[in-house]
């Protein structure tokens, strides 16, 4: 291993953090379970993800937080718009906000609270101001339907709803620029797709890129070949024989695990002539003629 990838193995491994229900936030459960999307995400974009997360206190298990990332193109962190609502309204100097949209009606330009609307206006837009304690005025944030919509199904049936949104989450980066910078909403991304590739994350079961590096180890140790890899047994045996079941391996306890595997030496097979074969043989007859004449 490189100096350069023993590095990122060292950034990524103390980037990893507890979340507050307990479960282990690492590169790994990343790469697994928090990725959407067809891409590949390099250990920069998931060390920023995690120093994200743990930075702003994001749960990703619960849909705080993920990465979206297409092809080889960059990838995207979304949070959740309930996100910036939620954490604006613990702020100690949040004090309300007000957001709808900006139609045109009878070739005026018209700020509607909310998204109801007649049926010949013409959604433009989408505004929200923040009201802070300790400013004078509103922060407003006012943006343009067409930057922000992707003709995708969620934006031509609530087109209102949308627009909205994006004026709210940019509005309240603006409010609170140190608590959403580097914070963005689905709705705001335009190579995000309505609906997404999801994976189930069950928490506290070991990853598929842990049991890679176990099945690793295993063969170094002559406990696993990946010509035969349906067999498994010898490795069952010795995960058995320590405590650990296989089949039904822990997230925590793959660590423990790849340890006794670093430290497990394989006995050796001694290969014997015939000559010592046969000297064993007699030293056996010579001990059981022994016992006979004993009893």
């Amino acid at each position: 291993m490189t100096k350069a990838a023993q590095a990122n193995d060292n950034a990524l491994a103390l980037a990893s953090f507890t979340l507050e229900g307990g479960q282990v936030l690492n590169a790994d459960t990343v790469r697994n379970y928090l990725v959407r999307g067809n891409g590949n995400v390099t250990d920069q974009e998931v060390l920023f993800f995690l120093e994200l997360c743990k930075s702003r206190h994001l749960n990703p298990l619960q849909n705080d937080a993920y990465i979206i990332k297409f092809g080889s193109q960059p990838a995207n962190i979304i949070v959740g718009k309930d996100v910036f609502v939620k954490r604006a309204d613990q702020h100690p100097q949040f004090e309300g906000m007000r957001a709808g949209i900006l139609v045109e009606r009878n070739n005026e330009m018209i700020e509607i609270e909310g998204t109801a609307k007649l049926k010949k206006d013409i959604i433009v837009g989408g505004w929200c101001e923040v009201y802070r304690k300790d400013r004078k005025m509103p922060i407003k944030s006012t943006v343009a339907f067409e930057e922000y919509s992707k003709g995708q199904a969620t934006w031509k049936q609530m087109p209102g709803v949308m627009i909205r949104k994006c004026a709210m989450v940019s509005a309240l980066r603006e409010a609170f620029p140190t608590d959403f910078q580097g914070m963005y909403d689905s709705a705001e991304i335009q190579s995000v797709p309505d609906k997404l590739p999801t994976k189930e994350v069950v928490i506290g079961k070991a990853t598929s890129e842990q049991k890679r590096k176990l099945l690793a180890m295993a063969e170094v140790k002559g406990l696993y070949s990946h010509e035969d890899a349906k067999d498994t047994s010898k490795l069952e045996y010795f995960c058995s024989s320590n405590g650990y079941d296989l089949k039904d391996l822990k997230f925590e306890e793959v660590d423990e695990l790849l340890q006794l595997l670093t430290d497990y030496e394989p006995i050796q097979d001694v290969e014997y002539t015939e000559e010592e074969i046969e000297e064993v043989k007699e030293d056996n007859g010579q001990i059981e003629g022994q016992q006979v004449m004993d009893m």
